[in-house]
């Protein structure tokens, strides 16, 4: 791999603008290179960018690439990154024993991609079209073909370079700080939240507490419509106490369940009292129980008279928050 010779502004810009278009998400150069800190703190040029911004950059092109997964990873649009065109070799080994060519089915596929792609008309391509022309075509074993797919999928996938069609489709992406600052109403409506806002959460757990309260609301309503619940998110102020409501679509009469959402410091726990007043809102409801959810934790006293009441309720804390978003991801 050859080096890229620039000033240290343009590496920046460069990395930004590619880490912007690739996971969606709208970023600051100074958050960027927060990451790129605590990433590499090997590297001593990076905390020195704003003194030396027009100083020349000596990077290989393979180091350029681990910048900017690392940062794509950080802000969960990569879980993973195998820069291995075939990440089990082990396998092609074995289908070049019995007489195949996996490079020579891997041109093929790129040929069968020419053919669909218009240069006049770019869009993304479907790459079950291929699949299906392969198999038809019988030009390998199907097991080889889906594995050759997968390691062009996966290559096109972590790739660093901007393709001409993700410029054209580029939406202009969405500001991660409305994430922390303000409510965020996604673009789909029938989502309740950005699901690049979910894969960046689950990629830093951390960064829970410090969600704008709104915004948590609306995490808790898409988990709960994910499994298969109508659910009703409340107007944000004068709700009674209630911020979610949770039908069975089997019967929506009543709420299943009522849940208040404690968008909270760590360090915060949700007090007794709430847990005392919230019981009074599953009774008026006649739901059959109440959740309360919170990126911190329930006091201790509050748990413990809802036992021994036996209030109808349940508790979602910090960690089972994590285990929420870490089934919404997706990538």
């Amino acid at each position: 791999m050859g080096a890229i010779v620039w000033s240290f502004e343009n590496f920046i810009n460069t990395m930004l603008d590619i880490v912007v278009i690739k996971t969606g998400l709208v970023i600051s150069e100074s958050y960027l290179l927060e990451i790129l800190i605590e990433e590499f703190p090997e590297d001593k040029r990076l905390p020195q960018y704003e003194e030396k911004k027009d100083y020349a950059l000596r990077i290989r092109s393979e180091d350029f690439d681990e910048y900017c997964w690392a940062v794509r990873q950080r802000l969960g649009e990569l879980e993973e990154v195998s820069p291995l065109f075939f990440k089990d070799i082990n396998s092609m080994m074995t289908w070049m024993d019995k007489g195949y060519d996996p490079a020579k089915i891997f041109s093929k596929l790129i040929d069968f991609a020419s053919d669909i792609h218009d240069p006049e008309n770019p869009k993304l391509i479907d790459p079950n079209e291929i699949l299906e022309r392969a198999i038809k075509e019988n030009i390998a074993p199907v097991p080889l073909i889906i594995e050759v797919m997968d390691g062009m999928i996966n290559n096109q996938r972590i790739s660093n370079v901007i393709k001409p069609v993700e410029e054209i489709l580029w939406d202009g992406g969405i500001e991660l700080s409305s994430l922390f600052e303000k409510e965020s109403i996604p673009k789909s409506k029938s989502d309740f939240i950005e699901q690049k806002f979910i894969n960046f959460l689950q990629a830093n757990p951390e960064k829970l507490e410090f969600m704008h309260w709104r915004n948590f609301e609306r995490l808790t309503a898409e988990f709960f419509k994910r499994k298969g619940f109508e659910v009703e998110l409340g107007p944000g102020t004068n709700d009674g106490g209630i911020d979610v409501r949770v039908y069975d679509k089997k019967d929506n009469k009543k709420p299943y369940i009522i849940i208040q959402c404690k968008r909270h410091k760590e360090s915060n726990q949700v007090k007794i009292e709430t847990v005392k007043s919230f019981y009074t809102d599953v009774e008026f409801e006649g739901a059959k129980k109440g959740l309360i959810a919170t990126t911190s934790k329930v006091a201790v006293g509050g748990k413990k008279v809802a036992s021994i009441r036996k209030y109808p309720l349940e508790f979602a804390e910090n960690e089972e928050i994590k285990v929420w978003v870490d089934k919404m991801k997706k990538r």
